[in-house]
Formats: structure tokens, C-alpha cells, sequence
């Protein structure tokens, strides 16, 4: 196929994907039509992924249902290039992180489509499950901005949100020196004095640095009603470990914020969509845990056999996501957790004698690799 045909094709699914996400009619059916048409798009012009695919007999004149899908462990990211498309169709790449001396870093690749359609994904989700009440507002991220960390995925998507409902005030506020605090500390006493609502937004481990020298200072805010949290990720390995309750309570002593308002986003970077936590939507009584946009689909994995596990049974993560136009849309984590009725919780990390199931899929790229 000539990239000019290739090109077309990309923008034929990425026009019905886009259609989609955002939709009231999502079923069964419509997801696994779309799914089997993007697999077959990324089969053919994903050179590692088709081969991958071959090794296990798995074409899509043989699949018929997205389960079967072959699943990428993110270790694949690592070792070999997962772009759909040939290098002058890419118009950003993201990384994960890593140095030079330490681990290889993962890089998701995306074309303009691509980017259009993560840009979608992001504010579709962020509209049902952050801004649901809102259409503008403050919002601090405290995190680098796209053009000082342009590998890096959390920046393009939270300048999204900036350009759909942030105020003029709104802002990054990471700099080349690490974290402006003069600036952060000025807009926290000034907007705890009026009434529009602020949105902060950054790392778990993040604010829990923050918020624990805001203590040892004896400093804290109280940001208007309505005012929220999003963290993302999580803060194991990065500072002092916390209970989910205990990170909460900071979050409420130091900004005024209660639980209800304090909202966990995880995100990859080899995912276009997030997954937000049901705090600030959920109904009475209903449990917390990550939601699925009905565009993507959580399964729970045997790491062992890669056999699907019952609904509740702890397992490895596997993300299914619509929105990966030029990456593998169906990726194998290392979280361990449980899903059912379209929520999961990530409850650890695979550990080395856990993955040697999720390790056969890397060996059996790497012996059909040239």
C-alpha cells in the first residue's frame, strides 16, 4: 500500500472512531465491529505487531470476537518499534520514563489522526467525570508544560483541558527550576479568597511532597466549594507510602478539598485514554474504582497462562483501548488487579516470578524478529 493510501485508510477509521467515542449507543456489537477494524488496520501496516500476530496463527480473516485480540506486554515498547505507519506519517512520539544509564524507554508513536483522536478520548472523559457541573475554572497542574516535556504524554493531554475549561488564570506550573512555589503559593492565597472554583492538578507522589512541607510549615487553604483534585498515578516508590484514606486527608487539610472531590486518574503512555476514578460521579452507595470509557474494556489475566480470570479474581491488567490508533490497542500491563462492571483497582505490581506468563509474549516476538 502506498503511504498516500495508507494515509486514507488511517483517516476512514479515525473519522468512524471519532464518531464514536462520545456516543449514547455504545454496545457489544459496536465495539467489537470497531475493534476487529482497527486490529486489521494495525495487523497490515504494523510490521512487529503482524508478526507477533503470525507466530500464534491469529489474522483477521480468523478473528471474530476483540478477546482474541493479541495483547502487547508494555515491555514491547521497550525493545521494538510499535508505530503503525511509516516515520514521516509521525507526528509526535511519547516516552516513558527512563535514563540513558537505566531502563530503555517505552515510546507510543501518533499520527495527526492519532493525536486527533486522542484529543477526543481526553475530553469526552474529562467532561463526564471531572467538569460534568462546569464549564470553565481555575486549573494549577503541577507538572511541566508540552513544550517543556514534549515526550512526555500527561502534558499534551492535561493542555487539553487547560484549552477546554481553564480560566486565563489557569496555568502549569513547572518550570525548568522544578515547581514555581512563589507563583503556587500567590494563586492559593488569592483564589481561597474568592469564589470560583480551582482545579489542581498533578502526580499523587507530587502532592504528597507538597502537602507534607505545606504541614511542616503549619500552612493550608481553603479553596472554594466545588473546587477539586485530580491526582494521577499513583506514589508507591516515590515518596513515603500512604493509604488512598491518608493521601484524601491531606488533600483536605491542606486545600480545603473533601474526598468526594478528590478524583485518581491513571494514565499510560502507551494509552490515548485515562481512566478516572467515580468520586466526583458516583451514586450513593456505589463502590470507587477506576471506570472504563465505553470505548475501552479492562480484562483481568492470568499471568501465568494469559487465560482470562472470573470477574473479582485478582489477575494482570489488560487494557483494550479504541482510541490507540498507530499503537497496539490492546496492551498488557504489569498492574495487578481486579475489574467487573466496568471499573477495576490496580492492587500491585507484578514481581519477576509473576510475569514469566506475560514474558513468552516478548520471546515470542523477539525469535520472529530479523
Amino acid at each position: 500500500m502506498t503511504p498516500g493510501k495508507l494515509a486514507d485508510e488511517r483517516a476512514e477509521i479515525a473519522a468512524q472512531l471519532r464518531a464514536a467515542i462520545g456516543g449514547d449507543d455504545w454496545n457489544e456489537k459496536q465495539f467489537n465491529s470497531l475493534a476487529l477494524a482497527l486490529f486489521a488496520h494495525q495487523y497490515e501496516h504494523m510490521a512487529a505487531y503482524g508478526r507477533l500476530c503470525d507466530s500464534r496463527g491469529i489474522s483477521p480473516a480468523t478473528l471474530r470476537q476483540w478477546r482474541q485480540i493479541p495483547a502487547v506486554p508494555t515491555t514491547l515498547f521497550k525493545q521494538t518499534s510499535l508505530a503503525c505507519g511509516p516515520p514521516e506519517q509521525i507526528a509526535a512520539v511519547f516516552s516513558t520514563s527512563g535514563t540513558s544509564e537505566g531502563p530503555a524507554k517505552g515510546k507510543s508513536h501518533f499520527s495527526l489522526d492519532g493525536l486527533a483522536l486522542m484529543r477526543k478520548s481526553i475530553l469526552v472523559n474529562a467532561r463526564k467525570m471531572l467538569f460534568p457541573d462546569i464549564d470553565k475554572m481555575h486549573i494549577l497542574v503541577l507538572a511541566p508544560s508540552p513544550e517543556l516535556a514534549p515526550q512526555m504524554i500527561m502534558a499534551w493531554g492535561m493542555a487539553r483541558l487547560l484549552e477546554q475549561w481553564g480560566t486565563d488564570e489557569s496555568r502549569f506550573l513547572v518550570n525548568k527550576d522544578g515547581l514555581d512555589v512563589p507563583t503556587l503559593m500567590s494563586l492559593l492565597r488569592r483564589f481561597s479568597k474568592a469564589s470560583e472554583p480551582v482545579t489542581l492538578i498533578g502526580a499523587s507522589f507530587g502532592f504528597v511532597n507538597l502537602l507534607e512541607a505545606l504541614k511542616a510549615k503549619e500552612l493550608s487553604f481553603s479553596l472554594p466549594a466545588g473546587s477539586r483534585i485530580m491526582d494521577a498515578g499513583g506514589y508507591k516508590g516515590r515518596s513515603r507510602e500512604l493509604t488512598r484514606a491518608e493521601l484524601e486527608q491531606l488533600f483536605l487539610d491542606g486545600f480545603g478539598v473533601p474526598s468526594h472531590q478528590a478524583v485518581n486518574l491513571l494514565g499510560m503512555t502507551e494509552l490515548a485514554s485515562q481512566f478516572y476514578d467515580n468520586s466526583l460521579v458516583r451514586s450513593a452507595g456505589e463502590g470507587v474504582g477506576l471506570q472504563n470509557p465505553e470505548w475501552t474494556r479492562t480484562r483481568v489475566v492470568d499471568p501465568m497462562t494469559g487465560e482470562e480470570m472470573p470477574a473479582g479474581e485478582e489477575g494482570v491488567l489488560c487494557h483494550m483501548d479504541l482510541a490507540n490508533l498507530d499503537t497496539p490497542m490492546h496492551v498488557l500491563t504489569d498492574d495487578l488487579g481486579v475489574a467487573g462492571n466496568d471499573r477495576f483497582k490496580v492492587q500491585g505490581r507484578l514481581n519477576a516470578d509473576d510475569s514469566r506468563g506475560c514474558s513468552l509474549t516478548v520471546d515470542e516476538l523477539t525469535r520472529s524478529r530479523p
